[in-house]
Parts: structure tokens; sequence; C-alpha cells
């Protein structure tokens, strides 16, 4: 396990939503705060604000997809670079957790839940495979990292 990696689980066992978990691994990469990381990926919890939508941790990876092409990743005509590494970011986050949606990563419906977190307790994270798409979220993350540097 990467120490990112690792940061990203324990920020999510921390309380962190899976969004912010693994945007906080990255903030010094992007040159964020830990507190402006934060904040930036808070409301992609939950697939997006409990709504059960796109997976935060996937949501957080597709916000450093930017960064992956450096300085100039937030030019014009640097956007089909980025959207390519998004497409390729999906692909490989389905292959290894079989689908972005949130809802179905959690065995649930996909229709919008209550606005308020349940409660973090031991069942809370024995029930939910979050802590493991993290994870495999910063893998596919540094894998990334790793080829953007050898290109």
């Amino acid at each position: 396990m990467s120490k990112r990696e690792e940061q990203a689980v324990q920020n999510f066992m921390d309380g962190c939503n899976c969004a912010q978990s693994v945007l906080l691994a990255y903030a010094d990469v992007l040159g964020l705060t830990r507190e402006q990381a934060a904040m930036v990926s808070v409301g992609f919890g939950g697939g997006m604000g409990r709504l059960r939508l796109h997976c935060g941790a996937f949501s957080a990876a597709v916000m450093l997809a930017g960064m992956l092409e450096g300085e100039d990743g937030d030019k014009k005509e640097h956007r089909p670079q980025t959207y390519a590494r998004v497409q390729e970011i999906h692909r490989r986050f389905v292959e290894r957790n079989g689908t972005v949606s949130c809802a179905e990563l959690l065995g649930r419906a996909g229709v919008p839940e209550d606005p308020t977190p349940e409660e973090r307790t031991p069942e809370y994270y024995a029930k939910r495979p979050c802590a493991r798409v993290i994870a495999s979220a910063c893998q596919l993350l540094d894998e990334m990292l790793e080829e953007n540097t050898h290109a």
C-alpha cells in the first residue's frame, strides 16, 4: 500500500467522506492546503451529496485528472488529453470496482438519501466497501502519476 493510499484510507477512517479522503491524500500535488482540498471535495461525498450517483473516490480521481497534465492542464488545448485521461480513469475504476455508481457499490437502490450522513461506527465501516474503493482509486492514480513521469 502506498503512502497516499494509506493516508486516504486513514482519512476515511477518521471521518472524511470518500471524495475528501482521496483528494486530501493528493492535496500537496495540487498545491492545495488540506482545508482547501476538504472544502472543494465535500459535496462529492455519498455519490454527490448522498444522491448515490458517481462514487466520491472516482469523482476525486477525476478532479485530479487535470493535474496529471501539468501546469498547462487547465488550458483549452489540453482538454482532449484531460478528457482522454478521465475516460482512462473511468475504464480502470470500472475494471477494478465494477462500476462508478455509489449506489451499486453500496448495493443500494440509487435514490437520494437523507442528507445527514450515518454515524461512523464499527458497524458502519464493516458494511461498506468504501475503504477498499478509496484504496483502489489511489492505486490507479499512483499508477497514472508513475506513467506520467515516464512519458
